[in-house]
């Protein structure tokens, strides 16, 4: 086991840190949206690519949670305290994938079910939403 490290930031530090980048990307998300209300698209509406761009959203939000379950896996076995920041980040950028095919959907296809890809979003950012107990679960044991 390493000696603890006096400059070594506490779990409150890395907490709040893991909760601003949690709402910084939350915010991130809703600016797309704005920028989606007030940007016109041209209105191709194609079907077809709308249904591919909406279904990709699923594939990084199921991966988000598979990924942060196995880099907080690998945390508390290694009790890295970094490894659950390194997590939550993975999942949130995973998440705001889902909102950029959504932005992407409406820009290219002009397509009126564009909110699906930010209603995925929303919902995978609230379901991700940081927990004290992982990094808890990871912190080195003192005995």
């Amino acid at each position: 086991m390493q000696p603890n490290d006096p400059n070594e930031p506490g779990l409150d530090v890395r907490y709040r840190t893991i909760l601003i980048l949690w709402a910084a990307i939350c915010m991130s998300v809703l600016m797309f949206l704005v920028l989606v209300q007030f940007t016109p698209a041209p209105a191709t509406d194609n079907v077809k690519l709308s249904l591919i761009l909406n279904s990709a959203g699923i594939v990084p939000l199921g991966m988000s949670f598979l990924l942060k379950q196995i880099v907080h896996d690998r945390a508390v076995s290694q009790q890295n305290l970094q490894l659950v920041q390194t997590g939550y980040v993975l999942a949130f950028a995973l998440c705001e994938v889902a909102a950029l095919l959504g932005l992407l959907d409406h820009f290219v296809n002009g397509s009126r079910y564009y909110y699906l890809g930010f209603v995925l979003a929303g919902l995978g950012l609230l379901a991700h939403f940081p927990r004290m107990k992982p990094l808890l679960d990871a912190a080195p044991r003192q005995f």
